[in-house]
């Protein structure tokens, strides 16, 4: 196989959609970040009702390690000189088995069907191809873009040549119809526990290794994994771990709570950001040890209830786990993606 700059054509020069619809385009300053998030929650609230995008997950969007603000955003802008539009475009910054794009944005509900969502998409693909295509590796290589299942997002996609090639479904469970589910026993050895700061870089190497072989999934990189962590929605103290003999950690459970997307779902809730196990302690019954500790003490810090998003696809059978645990499915979000 060539290498991906030997294989893709990409433009040389890569000029801001023109004008359209009354808005004009630029690109995204950190100033700009309340607005943009202000559009995130106007187009989720349309899209997909039961969410609500957090400040701190775009927080982490615009910090993510290579992202170039200046070449790989943009935001749309009406004479009023507020954001109506915005496009991001994020290289993947570890490339171990693929390398991969993902795109981000949206256009505000009261201005679609108006070819601005066409626009953004056309330049977030081209912007994205000039990634790949700056790199001298013979790797896999996609670009991609989520959406919930029949949403206009997708419809777009499929016209840039994005096609479903994997279903997340929404997951929840409400502790107060939750009943008792018998556990495997801990391995003779291993213990259970609280997670704490110390944890953050041997849980980033649990969790390269027990995703190894999850589709889509590349090793996260020490600096986007501790935002992820340190995050103003990240809760430490309610995820969980089990340690092995020697005091490795061999599976986790980690969790945010954003207490603005509450309303949304008409309850409090915790997210289960990653459940994993190290393929070395696979089969020994730790994910429903770890999952069911952390709903606990969710549940015991006052939450109502637990959200996940899982593979409809997974390997390794983890919506059955979830099921046996009192996890019950909802709406199903798409990746929509092409190859190079």
């Amino acid at each position: 196989m060539a290498t991906l700059r030997e294989r893709i054509t990409a433009p040389a020069h890569l000029e801001l959609p023109v004008p359209i619809a009354g808005l004009t385009f630029r690109a995204a300053t950190r100033d700009d970040l309340p607005a943009v998030h202000g559009l995130a929650v106007a187009a989720a609230a349309v899209d997909d009702p039961h969410a609500r995008p957090s400040t701190a997950s775009l927080e982490r969007t615009f910090s993510t390690e290579g992202l170039d603000l200046e070449r790989d955003t943009l935001v749309g802008i009406d004479p009023g000189g507020h954001v109506q539009a915005y496009g991001i475009v994020i290289d993947v910054p570890s490339r171990v088995t693929a390398a991969r794009v993902v795109l981000e944005g949206a256009v505000h509900p009261v201005l679609r069907d108006r070819g601005i969502g066409r626009r953004v998409l056309a330049w977030l693909v081209g912007r994205a191809r000039q990634h790949l295509a700056a790199l001298d590796l013979d790797l896999p290589a996609t670009i991609s873009i989520g959406a919930p299942q029949g949403s206009g997002a997708l419809r777009l996609a499929a016209r840039a040549g994005l096609e479903p090639v994997r279903h997340w479904v929404d997951m929840q469970v409400v502790f107060d119809e939750r009943g008792d589910e018998e556990l495997p026993p801990m391995p003779v050895g291993y213990r259970l526990r609280p997670i704490t700061p110390d944890d953050i870089e041997p849980l980033r190497h649990a969790k390269n290794d027990a995703f190894r072989d999850h589709w889509g999934s590349q090793p996260m990189v020490a600096s986007d994994w501790h935002g992820f962590l340190t995050a103003p929605i990240a809760r430490l103290d309610l995820g969980r771990v089990v340690v092995d003999p020697a005091g490795a950690i061999v599976a986790f459970a980690l969790v945010e709570v954003d207490p603005d997307g509450f309303a949304a779902r008409g309850r409090s809730y915790g997210y289960v950001h990653w459940v994993g196990v190290v393929r070395g302690a696979r089969g020994t019954g730790l994910a429903p040890i770890v999952l069911d500790a952390t709903l606990r003490g969710m549940q015991g810090d006052g939450l109502d209830a637990a959200v996940l998003h899982v593979d409809a696809e997974n390997p390794s059978g983890a919506g059955r786990i979830y099921e046996r645990l009192g996890f019950v499915a909802g709406p199903v979000h798409v990746t929509a993606s092409t190859s190079l």
